[in-house]
């Protein structure tokens, strides 16, 4: 992690002339100040503290995209054992800057870079332990999984990372609890979004837990409905479903997020590819199949109590 060349007092954002526990020459506040901001933010996480008020104080402004870029680097030497270029990732850090990061990072949201990186069944890779299962794989060879290209469907050649910058949704995929289940703190990303929708009709209500629930929605209602009001939301990012691909890495990839679990519950979730034509869709993620591993379709229009979304925001530099 940097270290800060300034540390400044959180009382009166005078400049202190030393690190370690001391008294601001200025106002006399009691500050433990310290340039070590790796070991600071290893010790804070693991505190029941507002964690990222603390790292915004903590954090010149000077130093965060380098420190983002550093976890990053991080993340890809673990899982792919090499680092990748991060030119693009820099340029959207600069672009947003750190108060929209912050501000997506309250709505469970975090920027991270997905690098180009094409897999196969047989592929190893150090953090790659649980790969999609075999119907996967020879739906892929078979060419009937397809994606959107702009107003067509076209088939997917590869399962592949695309070398793009998103917004993660660092949530949970929850336990099933009788249609009840809920994704932690959604009330502000997806929760009123998709409440208000159902209030007005645009899509179905929901009889089995609140109507804030990303349960029991629709593929269907994801594209017509949801996805045009979250771009409206957050205009910033091109707004789709994981892949599958994407949402069995992820998980493996990211590792403090709590969506590293994903694989232990039973709940599904929406994938972005449609089988064969658009009337089906994948979904999996289920822990009763595989976990990560279970990749499997529905019909389109199904609603149920187990099987919700999860949208992955692409940013743009």
């Amino acid at each position: 992690m940097p270290r800060a060349s300034v540390i400044s007092c959180p009382r009166c954002k005078k400049t202190l002339a030393k690190e370690g526990k001391i008294k601001c020459r200025h106002c006399g506040a009691e500050v433990l100040a310290i340039t070590n901001l790796g070991l600071v933010i290893h010790l804070i996480d693991k505190l029941d503290v507002n964690k990222d008020e603390i790292k915004e104080r903590l954090w010149p402004d000077k130093n965060w995209i380098e420190a983002m870029i550093e976890d990053e680097n991080r993340y890809h030497q673990a899982f792919f054992g090499q680092i990748f270029d991060l030119t693009h990732y820099r340029e959207v850090l600069a672009r947003y800057g750190q108060a929209k990061i912050i501000e997506w990072k309250k709505l469970g949201l975090e920027v991270h870079f997905l690098p180009p990186v094409i897999f196969m069944e047989d592929r190893e890779l150090p953090g790659w332990k649980v790969k999609p299962n075999n119907w996967y794989w020879q739906q892929l060879k078979a060419n009937k999984l397809l994606r959107h290209d702009q107003s067509n469907l076209v088939a997917v050649k590869e399962a592949k990372l695309e070398g793009i910058v998103v917004l993660v949704d660092t949530r949970l995929k929850p336990h099933y609890k009788d249609g009840k289940q809920m994704f932690a703190n959604d009330k502000n990303f997806l929760g009123n979004l998709i409440a208000n929708l159902r209030k007005v009709g645009n899509i179905a209500r929901y009889d089995y837990g609140p109507q804030t629930s990303r349960f029991g929605v629709s593929s269907d209602e994801w594209e017509k409905q949801i996805k045009p009001a979250l771009a409206e939301m957050i205009p910033e990012a091109n707004w789709r479903l994981e892949t599958a691909i994407e949402a069995n890495i992820i998980p493996q990839l990211y590792t403090d997020m709590p969506r590293k679990d994903d694989g232990t519950t039973n709940t599904w979730v929406w994938y972005e590819e449609f089988f064969e034509d658009e009337s089906y869709r994948l979904y999996g993620g289920v822990s009763d199949y595989g976990g990560l591993a279970s990749v499997d379709w529905r019909y389109s229009g199904t609603h149920c109590i187990g099987r919700a979304f999860r949208p992955l925001g692409v940013l743009e530099p």
